[in-house]
């Protein structure tokens, strides 16, 4: 009986250490920054270098992207689809466009967060074709949406938008777009 408790006990302890690791792969780095001098006031103002885009309407739909990457790390339903509501109005693609909208007529954020993963996947390689300089980080979260998700970020920091505040950090960097 006791080696049954010691087992059912090591088997919990295991399972819990295995969440705690998962979820522990952030990277502490800070996101690439410049610092620039102000002469008059002697101060030192920190300024991240953001990516460039070499269409106009690419930027648009990466910041819109932020936008809503943002509200859904905010458990924020109303500003995820004014955000994607964003995007639908500002991409070229078609098939961006369509998902972008599907987004903005959802109010459930649980639905919402399933088609932001289906929107970060046709954005990949809209964003590879177009930057022309910085860097955008593809991040990854292996226990979203039950397979694993990915979003993309102009920090390193991780900010969870599939599960907001429950785990914000969880994630790790899997790709520096260049």
């Amino acid at each position: 009986m006791k080696n049954v408790k010691h087992i059912i006990n090591a088997t919990v302890l295991g399972i819990a250490l295995i969440s705690v690791v998962s979820c522990k792969n952030e990277t502490k780095e800070k996101s690439v920054e410049t610092a620039v001098e102000s002469s008059k006031e002697n101060t030192v103002e920190v300024v991240q270098a953001k990516p460039k885009f070499k269409a106009a309407n690419v930027t648009a739909t990466f910041q819109n992207y932020i936008k809503l990457k943002d509200a859904l790390v905010n458990t924020d339903a109303v500003a995820a689809k004014n955000g994607a509501e964003l995007i639908a109005n500002t991409t070229e693609n078609s098939e961006i466009k369509a998902l972008a909208s599907a987004i903005a007529s959802e109010s459930d954020i649980a639905k919402q967060r399933e088609q932001f993963s289906d929107l970060t996947t046709l954005l990949k390689p809209v964003l590879v074709a177009n930057l022309s300089s910085g860097e955008i980080y593809e991040q990854h979260c292996p226990m979203a949406l039950k397979d694993g998700a990915n979003w993309f970020a102009v920090e390193k920091e991780i900010n969870n938008p599939y599960y907001g505040d429950k785990m914000l950090h969880c994630g790790l960097v899997q790709e520096t777009l260049q």
